[in-house]
């Protein structure tokens, strides 16, 4: 990231004295060009960084210069790790080495209160591919191209302009403006095909801090309330998913409301808890997971 490469070459150049572009530039595997243009954001930003020609020449850094620790309180310094620690645990994004850096100028000690395993995700490389040219996607602000699976199962091809990766659900989405339907739409990662990005077709990022949940498109959906009866054994999956529901204990099984669209998915994903889960009311979500039940019978008759 930007930000990491920046702070880098500020260690460097404070260890090291002086430092050539090309140097630097072969160092973080970027241009000459972008190495300059990195020293003068931090000149501008007041780092007291010059530069010299002729022989022995180089980028160098003001001699005595430290980087100034104290212009974060002792709380915010802790933030700004557990922060980095926080991005580190998805295991997309490398930060170890600024996170060690940070720790030696705060002079803190290593704190690792958290630790959340994404391994689910780790499993596919193409996942993994497809996360890393979200990333850069999002980072420089160029268009994304890819196949996507609806809901209703539909393939359409979608060009997006993204601008937030979001983990909800123990899945990833990416939230981006759909030139196709000409609003902002989420994207599941894992529904994503033949994903590229147009490194010539940039947009201007004017991403919200915070994106309301009522921008999800599937939160405008008309929703019904759906009793479910539920055996007991199934307890794990209903505290897992039915939380933003009612949940009533009664013993060998347990009686669920909960609001639902009428959606092709909605029917699958209950039959997937098989004679563990019976839809009581109302009567037209009942019909139709009857109906559901006689087409896959009759693969089998």
């Amino acid at each position: 990231m930007k930000i990491d490469r920046l702070f880098a070459i500020t260690n460097i150049l404070i260890n090291k004295k002086t430092v050539t572009a090309t140097e630097l530039a072969s160092q973080f595997g970027v241009s000459v060009r972008t190495i300059y243009r990195d020293v003068e954001i931090l000149s501008t930003n007041g780092v007291p960084i010059y530069t010299h020609q002729g022989k022995g020449g180089g980028i160098s850094i003001m001699e005595g210069y430290t980087i100034d620790r104290t212009m974060l309180s002792d709380e915010e310094q802790k933030q700004v790790l557990l922060a980095l620690q926080s991005l580190q645990v998805t295991r997309h994004i490398d930060v170890d080495s600024s996170i060690n850096k940070l720790r030696n100028v705060f002079k803190k000690d290593n704190t690792n209160w958290i630790e959340i395993d994404f391994a689910g995700w780790e499993e596919s490389d193409g996942e993994k591919e497809i996360f890393e040219l979200v990333k850069d996607g999002i980072l420089h602000s160029t268009t994304l191209s890819f196949s996507y699976y609806g809901n209703n199962g539909e393939k359409s091809e979608r060009v997006v302009e993204p601008h937030k990766l979001i983990y909800k659900g123990y899945s990833w989405y990416l939230y981006a403006y759909c030139r196709l339907r000409k609003d902002f739409r989420f994207f599941k990662l894992r529904r994503m095909e033949n994903l590229s990005v147009s490194e010539e077709s940039h947009f201007q990022n004017n991403t919200p801090a915070s994106i309301s949940k009522t921008s999800d498109s599937n939160n405008s959906e008309e929703k019904y309330k759906v009793t479910l009866k539920i055996d007991a054994s199934m307890a794990f999956r209903i505290y897992d998913e039915f939380r933003n529901g009612v949940i009533k204990n009664c013993g060998e099984y347990f009686m669920v409301e909960i609001l639902l669209p009428d959606k092709q998915w909605v029917y699958s994903y209950l039959l997937g808890f098989g004679s563990a889960l019976e839809v009581l009311e109302p009567k037209q979500y009942r019909d139709r997971c009857i109906e559901e039940l006689k087409k896959s019978l009759k693969k089998y008759l």
